[in-house]
């Protein structure tokens, strides 16, 4: 029977729908639920302590599993802890200690899943529109949860909380089911979690990586102060609901006019929209009333599409510039780190009356300021480097490309050669891809040319061709693709060459000769 495979990105599309759907239903209500129960932030902090350690502490065992077994079939099993903690959720209602036990399944279920999501939009997206890809991705994400509070808020309301996580727990399930009709699945076996750590990438990209820890700290202080802050002055579980689900409505017409700003104009966006809700964080505990609250949470979703997805965009567009899975590895301990910096430091906060909400707030508003300084990083465009690599008679080693709708030029003839690692030098690059694909091992290479031409998505690539002599000793083995041969120039002619590679090739000939 043949395997029913969704088009482009719609079983990521899908997924992320169910997921988003499930989630939102109970999402802000998680630090309320555990307040209400226990009567204490004290345990409010606790779950989310632990949620994070856990992350921190699984997320690297977990993405040499992704390795090992493959992106669908970990984030399907990503499903089983997601379902558990609802079901947790559920006891702790009898029992608070089910609260960390939980919290230990969801920091479980996080890396699970995306993990695998992530690798899955880099390896499915060939055309590197990323800015869109992101802003699709969130527009998604934005259709299922903005009816996710309202009806949250109903169902807690009118039957309370078991119903709804009856119903999350449902659509969790299913979230994972899609990922498996998609074109695309990350296995690589051979990977250790030595060779993971080894190449996590955070001295090639340390800007990067501080911006997603003050991610992870802002998003963390606003997932908890939050709720509690805006129920403790209304105390109203629908209008916690109704704020949340219209402001994200509001801020949905904006999401592709941020995709498109996002591929055009890239980090520069984060230099106006970072300081806006770097204020309104600061702002927050000094004023209240029903619309002040819904006003400042309207602002801070329609300027945070502003920053999410040029954000989520600058991390795909990073992927592909260096190891993927490390890449997103790196990238999830960051962002965990940044969670559990901010419930340490609001541990001291807490004292007999409560929270101190002014410094809750000022430590959100400090995450925002080590992300805002990806605005004024300098931003380096894709890179490649390729080889032509000459016989004694003219001939030039090329490499049939696989047949696989997931990489540009399917089935075409190209040189040996690849992608530029951040912080690599090209010719470094050349030398290095050299010997991954064909095991050759070039003494010198001789810079050819050095150009920028765009893919067919649009998306700018400037690469750097070199050139040097076979000789004659070392095997050309065939590590990528369907096969390496050298060619003579007629019988390119005959061939679907890669685009500019004749070129390429032509003009190292006349380098050979003279």
């Amino acid at each position: 029977m043949k395997k029913i495979i969704l088009s482009g990105l719609n079983g990521l599309y899908t997924s992320i729908f169910l997921l988003q759907f499930g989630f939102s239903l109970i999402g802000i209500f998680i630090p309320l639920y555990i307040f209400k129960v226990t009567q204490g932030l004290a345990w409010v902090l606790a779950f989310y302590l632990v949620f994070n350690l856990t992350g921190l502490i699984l997320t690297l065992p977990i993405a040499r599993l992704v390795a090992k077994f493959g992106s669908d079939w970990i984030a399907f099993v990503g499903t089983i802890p997601r379902v558990v903690f609802f079901i947790f959720l559920v006891l702790a209602n009898k029992d608070p200690m089910f609260f960390l036990w939980a919290a230990a399944l969801w920091g479980l279920a996080v890396p699970l899943y995306w993990l695998p999501f992530h690798l899955s939009v880099v390896g499915s997206d060939h055309k590197l529109t990323f800015g869109r890809d992101a802003a699709r991705i969130s527009l998604t994400g934005k259709l299922a949860t903005i009816a996710g509070p309202i009806i949250g808020g109903l169902i807690i309301q009118t039957a309370g909380f078991t119903p709804l996580y009856l119903l999350g727990l449902f659509l969790i399930i299913a979230s994972a089911l899609p990922l498996f009709f998609d074109k695309y699945e990350f296995k690589f076996p051979e990977i250790s979690l030595k060779d993971l750590r080894q190449n996590l990438p955070f001295k090639r990209m340390p800007r990067l990586f501080l911006g997603y820890f003050g991610t992870g700290l802002t998003n963390q202080i606003y997932d908890i102060i939050w709720p509690l802050y805006v129920f403790l002055l209304i105390g109203s579980y629908q209008f916690l609901g109704a704020i949340t689900s219209i402001s994200l409505l509001a801020s949905f017409v904006l999401l592709i006019l941020a995709g498109r700003l996002t591929d055009r104009l890239g980090n520069k966006i984060l230099r106006w929209s970072v300081p806006l809700n770097f204020i309104n964080y600061l702002i927050r505990p000094f004023f209240g009333g029903p619309l002040f609250l819904f006003s400042v949470n309207l602002i801070y979703e329609l300027v945070g599409i502003f920053i999410w997805i040029p954000l989520d965009g600058l991390s795909y567009y990073a992927a592909v510039q260096t190891k993927r899975l490390e890449f997103f590895l790196a990238r999830e301990l960051a962002l965990r780190s940044g969670s559990l910096l901010a419930v340490l430091l609001l541990i001291p906060l807490i004292n007999l009356s409560g929270l101190d909400w002014v410094w809750a707030f000022a430590l959100g508003a400090f995450g925002f300021l080590l992300l805002g300084q990806l605005g004024f990083a300098k931003e380096e465009g894709l890179k490649s480097a390729g080889t032509v690599l000459i016989r004694e008679d003219g001939a030039i080693l090329m490499q049939h490309r696989d047949n696989k709708t997931n990489i540009v030029f399917p089935g075409y003839w190209c040189l040996p050669g690849g992608k530029v690692e951040m912080g690599e030098e090209p010719e470094t690059a050349a030398h290095r891809e050299l010997k991954e694909e064909t095991d050759y091992r070039a003494d010198s290479l001789n810079l050819l040319e050095e150009e920028t031409y765009s893919l067919p998505g649009g998306q700018k690539i400037t690469r750097y061709i070199f050139w040097t002599t076979y000789d004659g000793q070392q095997k050309i083995e065939c590590f990528e693709g369907q096969k390496m041969e050298f060619l003579k120039l007629d019988e390119m002619k005959i061939r679907n060459i890669y685009p500019g590679h004749e070129k390429f090739c032509q003009k190292a000939l006349e380098k050979f000769k003279s």
